[in-house]
């Protein structure tokens, strides 16, 4: 047996992915589900104004979760809803797409805590020694 590191997923691998998962899937969750439904999809959306972007918002979702990797507000746009308008347009697209949870990651001191907070979601859980160093949160927004 090899162990090869790849830089792309064949078309072989995600075949083997595919129906391994839908074999496994009733063993860890108790319910058949097809593959597709484990696989990620991408959203990003921007804020723009006057033909200047202002805002960007970008995750992934699956299974039900949505994950939010990055928001970014133009430091001389904060504090005037662009975020809020951001948030209000995935959680939209969560609850069009039947997804039960939000969740991301924001550091521990960051003023986004408060916003988030302000928004509906919970601390579930630091993640200390974090990226560069710095401890973060886990938080997360149920949706029904």
């Amino acid at each position: 047996m090899k162990i090869i590191a790849l830089k792309t997923k064949p078309k072989r691998i995600k075949e083997f992915n595919r129906k391994e998962w839908e074999l496994l899937h009733p063993e860890h969750f108790g319910t058949r589900q097809l593959y597709p439904y484990w696989e990620k999809k991408k959203f990003l959306f921007k804020a723009q104004d006057l033909n200047q972007v202002v805002g960007t918002l970008e995750g992934d979702y699956m299974a039900g979760v949505m994950y939010i990797s990055q928001l970014i507000v133009a430091h001389d746009k904060r504090g005037i809803g662009i975020g809020v308008q951001l948030m209000n347009k995935i959680e939209k697209l969560a609850k069009d797409n039947q997804l039960h949870k939000i969740y991301l990651h924001t550091g521990t001191n960051w003023k986004a805590v408060k916003f988030y907070e302000k928004l509906g979601f919970i601390k579930e859980t630091k993640l200390k020694n974090h990226y560069e160093h710095k401890d973060f949160w886990i938080m997360s927004k149920s949706l029904g």
